[in-house]
Protein backbone atom coordinates (compact mmCIF):
# COMPACT_ATOMS: atom_id res chain seq x y z
CA UNK A 1 0.00 0.00 0.00
CA UNK A 2 1.18 3.30 -0.44
CA UNK A 3 2.01 6.05 2.10
CA UNK A 4 -0.97 8.31 1.36
CA UNK A 5 -3.52 5.19 1.41
CA UNK A 6 -2.18 4.69 4.93
CA UNK A 7 -2.19 7.50 6.18
CA UNK A 8 -6.00 8.08 5.19
CA UNK A 9 -7.07 4.94 6.63
CA UNK A 10 -5.56 5.53 10.33
CA UNK A 11 -6.81 9.59 10.08
CA UNK A 12 -10.19 7.60 9.17
CA UNK A 13 -9.73 4.69 11.93
CA UNK A 14 -8.94 8.04 14.39
CA UNK A 15 -11.47 9.96 14.24
CA UNK A 16 -14.32 7.15 13.69
CA UNK A 17 -12.94 5.87 17.39
CA UNK A 18 -13.28 9.81 18.75
CA UNK A 19 -17.07 9.88 17.36
CA UNK A 20 -17.52 6.34 19.07
CA UNK A 21 -16.04 7.55 22.58
CA UNK A 22 -17.84 10.78 22.32
CA UNK A 23 -21.55 8.76 22.15
CA UNK A 24 -20.31 6.38 24.61
CA UNK A 25 -19.52 9.00 27.20
CA UNK A 26 -22.99 10.83 26.84
CA UNK A 27 -24.57 7.20 27.85
CA UNK A 28 -23.00 7.21 30.54
CA UNK A 29 -24.60 8.64 34.25
CA UNK A 30 -23.77 8.38 37.60
CA UNK A 31 -26.51 8.07 40.03
CA UNK A 32 -26.88 11.11 43.38
CA UNK A 33 -25.86 8.88 46.05
CA UNK A 34 -26.62 10.53 49.64
CA UNK A 35 -23.80 11.33 52.03
CA UNK A 36 -25.50 8.64 54.54
CA UNK A 37 -25.27 5.99 51.81
CA UNK A 38 -21.41 6.41 51.29
CA UNK A 39 -20.20 2.75 52.54
CA UNK A 40 -16.77 1.19 52.59
CA UNK A 41 -17.23 -1.19 49.73
CA UNK A 42 -17.62 2.63 47.93
CA UNK A 43 -13.98 3.23 48.59
CA UNK A 44 -12.06 3.77 45.17
CA UNK A 45 -15.32 4.54 43.04
CA UNK A 46 -16.93 7.62 41.72
CA UNK A 47 -20.07 8.97 43.78
CA UNK A 48 -22.37 12.12 42.54
CA UNK A 49 -23.36 14.14 45.79
CA UNK A 50 -25.41 17.14 46.34
CA UNK A 51 -24.81 19.73 49.46
CA UNK A 52 -24.90 22.50 50.89
CA UNK A 53 -21.27 24.23 51.68
CA UNK A 54 -20.60 24.09 55.42
CA UNK A 55 -16.92 25.39 55.33
CA UNK A 56 -14.31 26.33 53.03
CA UNK A 57 -10.49 25.95 53.69
CA UNK A 58 -8.75 27.12 50.66
CA UNK A 59 -5.00 27.13 50.14
CA UNK A 60 -2.48 27.30 47.74
CA UNK A 61 -3.19 24.30 46.04
CA UNK A 62 -5.60 22.61 47.61
CA UNK A 63 -9.51 23.71 48.54
CA UNK A 64 -10.94 21.88 51.66
CA UNK A 65 -14.96 22.12 51.32
CA UNK A 66 -17.50 20.20 53.58
CA UNK A 67 -20.67 19.85 52.64
CA UNK A 68 -24.06 19.19 54.86
CA UNK A 69 -27.18 16.84 53.95
CA UNK A 70 -27.63 16.62 56.74
CA UNK A 71 -24.50 14.05 57.53
CA UNK A 72 -21.24 16.01 56.68
CA UNK A 73 -19.09 15.03 53.94
CA UNK A 74 -15.43 16.67 53.28
CA UNK A 75 -14.34 17.00 49.44
CA UNK A 76 -10.93 17.62 48.62
CA UNK A 77 -10.14 19.90 45.47
CA UNK A 78 -6.79 20.19 44.09
CA UNK A 79 -7.21 23.63 43.04
CA UNK A 80 -8.58 26.95 44.80
CA UNK A 81 -11.99 27.60 43.80
CA UNK A 82 -14.37 30.27 45.01
CA UNK A 83 -17.40 28.84 46.40
CA UNK A 84 -18.82 30.27 49.84
CA UNK A 85 -20.36 28.92 53.09
CA UNK A 86 -24.39 28.68 52.60
CA UNK A 87 -24.01 27.98 48.48
CA UNK A 88 -25.55 24.17 46.97
CA UNK A 89 -23.09 22.40 45.10
CA UNK A 90 -22.66 18.98 43.19
CA UNK A 91 -19.65 17.13 43.44
CA UNK A 92 -18.56 13.97 41.35
CA UNK A 93 -15.38 12.49 42.41
CA UNK A 94 -13.76 9.05 43.87
CA UNK A 95 -14.40 8.11 47.58
CA UNK A 96 -11.22 7.97 49.87
CA UNK A 97 -10.76 7.45 53.29
CA UNK A 98 -8.32 9.21 55.48
CA UNK A 99 -7.64 8.64 58.97
CA UNK A 100 -10.82 6.57 59.53
CA UNK A 101 -13.69 9.14 57.81
CA UNK A 102 -14.64 9.17 54.37
CA UNK A 103 -13.96 11.52 51.61
CA UNK A 104 -14.46 12.75 48.39
CA UNK A 105 -11.53 13.60 45.99
CA UNK A 106 -13.70 15.69 43.88
CA UNK A 107 -13.09 15.52 40.19
CA UNK A 108 -16.30 18.13 39.37
CA UNK A 109 -17.90 20.82 41.28
CA UNK A 110 -20.80 22.72 40.04
CA UNK A 111 -22.93 25.18 40.92
CA UNK A 112 -26.59 24.69 41.49
CA UNK A 113 -28.08 27.64 44.30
Amino acid sequence: MKEKTLLRIAIIGALVGIFLLYVISGSIKLDETSIGRIEEEDIGNDVKVKGMVKDVFNSEKLSIVTISQPEDLKVLLFDNVSIDEGDYIEVIGEVEEYKGEREVIGNRVRMIG
